[in-house]
């Protein structure tokens, strides 16, 4: 079977031609000629059943419109995290009899991101046994009720657990509603998709550092729980009526590819990379013009394998595991199936807007579902993930807290407009949306056109996040030298700083969540539990402690290191660029056993 030693091992055409779990087929060339050539039209993948309650067969309406619920979801859930952070100055004011160290009111914001990011590993488990849906609804409660406990609490220690209440309650938003949006789509249009996701979680985080002090300072600090309350309860409502089950068990989508066959025959001779002709390419994703019909060459039929089954060493050495004769045949009988398709959609019930609300999915084995987020952590790809996401998230987070204590010192003297500080990271959210919509679908369509066999390749979103990572890794140290020098940066560099930080995050989020759905399908929701497990852990640990060391060594020394540490993890994903791939060919036995 194929392991680390035998994927690094092949020769890059063997790599090019290999289908592991992830590798899709999305361009394919018609009998149609134009301007000369023969025309090449973009497919769907994965590809739809015939049942209209297939989330890929929803009308186009009524996926913008559970997109659109869950996008406020994700709005709600990270406002209600960020907006306390800017209002914390007035805590003493509020409740004179009970004054608190900064430090200590550092907990309301510290422990409600740190539970965001533990209870993925409970949320996303309970998930994939009883559905999405009613996971996002029991969620989207308890961020209700921990809201309106919120407006009326009776000390600062049972405030301290309505806001981890709220971090449980929004918690969802990081991992199980991000697996509802990729449910949908198909591959060419994910990215486009994603991005207003990513960008509702960004916006809902600057919301809430924009207008916590405003609401706080104007109407009250409890009234911070009153709005709050209100969204999460428009969220609730929306999630019930606009936000179906997205869960669909269909049939798994892998390529048929090669098998090890015998050293040598005289049909397949051994060769250091594989024999490729339109005869043995892989025939599940592709249709073959009719003019070649007649000049393909027969040859023997070989019986199928995977080289992710328990008996296949995984070989790419040899030819495709389909003959021509098969081909042809399997051609022959699509035909049949695609005139039949719609026939067929009249044996499934149609999907009513009363079935879309229905609830009691129950997959079983809930203790196996448990165990698997946690095995997850075998895959390279999701230490990457994990650290770059839940770095630009941290750096987010303390250049959000630190920058309005910045801008209410000398020489500046904002007092309550210091949350206007976030008017750049708005800027670099709508600026990183329009980058994140427009180029990495147009990348995996070209790449796929250009690409001989039609292959989509999830690794062909990753260089887009290159400059994004410069961008935010610039970004933090630019904010260290500013936020240090005042007198000769001025504030509009704390601004562009913290602009550059969140046009990264959006771009970071929208390829890392599209990458894990195309490359992992089912275990992606698993695998984007740890990443939040990280999102959580790194935030904590930057907000609890940044402030005494800012107290400490002033601003310089703290963003610099935090700009080395971000630099470093930055750099990781220049290997992963080139060795992706072959990542996916050493773990492709456990993703295909674990879907």
């Amino acid at each position: 079977m194929p392991g680390w030693k035998y994927a690094f091992g092949l020769s890059r055409d063997a790599v090019t031609a290999a289908t592991p779990p992830g590798t899709a087929r999305i361009v394919e060339q018609s009998s149609t000629r134009r301007n000369g050539k023969y025309a090449e039209h973009i497919t769907n993948y994965p590809l739809p059943s015939a049942d209209p309650a297939d989330p890929l067969n929803w009308p186009l309406w009524r996926k913008d419109l559970c997109l659109a619920s869950l996008c406020l979801y994700a709005f709600t859930a990270n406002f209600t995290s960020t907006c306390v952070g800017p209002a914390l100055p007035i805590w003493d004011l509020t409740f004179p009899a009970d004054p608190k160290p900064f430090k200590q009111l550092m907990l309301l914001v510290s422990t409600n991101i740190l539970m965001i990011g533990l209870s993925n590993t409970v949320w996303v488990p309970l998930a994939n046994v009883y559905g999405r849906r009613p996971v996002l609804l029991v969620s989207a409660l308890c961020l209700f009720v921990a809201s309106i406990c919120g407006i009326s609490p009776g000390s600062f220690a049972s405030l301290v657990g309505i806001r981890m209440f709220q971090g449980i309650g929004s918690s969802a938003t990081e991992a199980v509603a991000i697996a509802a949006v990729g449910d949908m789509y198909f591959i060419s249009r994910r990215s486009r998709r994603m991005v207003f996701y990513a960008a509702a979680m960004a916006t809902g985080a600057i919301a809430g550092n924009l207008c916590g002090g405003y609401i706080g300072f104007r109407l009250g600090w409890l009234a911070l729980f009153e709005v709050s309350t209100a969204l999460s309860a428009a969220t609730l409502l929306c999630l019930i009526f606009f936000a179906p089950e997205t869960i669909y068990d269909r049939d798994p989508p892998c390529l048929p590819v090669q098998r090890n066959l015998p050293r040598a025959s005289r049909y397949f001779p051994r060769t250091p990379a594989p024999h490729l002709t339109l005869a043995t390419l892989p025939s599940m994703r592709m249709t073959l013009p009719s003019r070649f019909l007649d000049s393909v060459k027969i040859e023997p039929p070989i019986p199928a394998m995977t080289w992710y089954d328990d008996n296949s060493s995984g070989d790419l050495s040899s030819n495709m595991s389909t003959s021509p004769s098969q081909f042809m045949a399997s051609r022959h009988r699509s035909k049949a199936t695609r005139s039949s398709h719609a026939t067929a959609r009249t044996r499934y019930r149609p999907y009513t807007f009363s079935r879309s609300l229905r609830l009691g999915m129950n997959r079983g084995n809930l203790l196996y579902q448990f165990s698997r987020p946690w095995s997850t952590l075998r895959l390279p790809t999701i230490w990457i993930a994990a650290f770059q996401y839940a770095g630009l998230v941290g750096s987010l987070g303390v250049v959000s807290l630190m920058g309005p204590s910045v801008l209410l010192a000398p020489p500046y003297f904002w007092g309550i407009d210091a949350s206007l500080l976030s008017v750049g990271p708005l800027v670099g959210v709508v600026l990183g949306g329009l980058y994140s919509y427009f180029l990495p679908d147009f990348r995996v369509k070209k790449k796929a056109m250009k690409n001989v066999h039609g292959y989509v390749e999830p690794e062909y979103r990753i260089p887009v996040i290159l400059p994004s990572l410069a961008l935010a890794t610039a970004g933090l140290l630019a904010f260290g030298f500013c936020a240090d020098y005042p007198d000769r940066y001025q504030w509009v560099g704390i601004e562009v700083a913290c602009g550059m930080v969140s046009f990264g995050l959006v771009q970071v989020a929208t390829v890392w969540f599209s990458y894990f759905i195309d490359a992992y399908s089912q275990l992606a929701s698993d695998g984007l539990a740890m990443v939040c497990l990280s999102r959580g852990l790194f935030p904590f640990t930057f907000t609890f402690f940044s402030s005494d060391w800012v107290k400490e060594d002033g601003f310089l020394v703290p963003f610099g290191c935090f700009t080395v540490i971000l630099g470093v993890i930055s750099l990781l994903i220049v290997p992963f660029i080139w060795t992706g791939k072959r990542m996916r060919i050493a773990t492709a036995r456990y993703i295909v056993h674990n879907q």
